[in-house]
């Protein structure tokens, strides 16, 4: 299934990652496939088991993964390259000139895992752990987001 995941910028949207099983959050509108964001605004979504098998961007292709974590966005491309994107202050701006993005939307290619939301019964990693295995997946050793940590 493809769903969408489009920018909310401050630290409001989820870090999706080819590879990675986890429970994500989705909008609860059956017409709507999208992950949610802004957690903190309402509670119209529902927590889904998934695994990320593929991301893309129009403009920028297939993309590894989107490290939502700190005051900027960090993604990984396919190609090896790497874009800050200010999440904070001026929501939207690539710190690489050479690279002009207006749009923000992702599509996320999943498999569902589980379908049951199993809140009260799902074991929460620890932020340290999280990162950890972000890292695996990512193949990287250091990450400008692991400050906030």
């Amino acid at each position: 299934m493809i769903l969408t995941w489009k920018a909310s910028w401050y630290e409001l949207d989820q870090t999706i990652i080819v590879g990675d099983k986890d429970w994500f959050y989705l909008l609860s509108d059956d017409t709507d496939h999208s992950f949610f964001s802004d957690l903190y605004q309402s509670n119209s979504f529902i927590r889904k088991e998934l695994r990320i098998e593929r991301i893309t961007h129009p403009i920028l292709g297939d993309v590894r993964g989107i490290v939502t974590i700190g005051l900027d966005y960090t993604i990984y491309l396919a190609d090896g390259r790497v874009l800050e994107v200010n999440a904070e202050e001026d929501p939207g701006h690539i710190y690489d000139p050479s690279v002009v993005i207006d749009n923000w939307t992702f599509d996320v290619e999943v498999t569902f895992i589980n379908e049951k939301d199993l809140a009260g019964n799902v074991k929460k990693r620890s932020l340290k752990d999280t990162v950890s295995r972000y890292k695996v997946l990512l193949g990287i050793t250091e990450a400008p987001w692991e400050r906030y940590v």
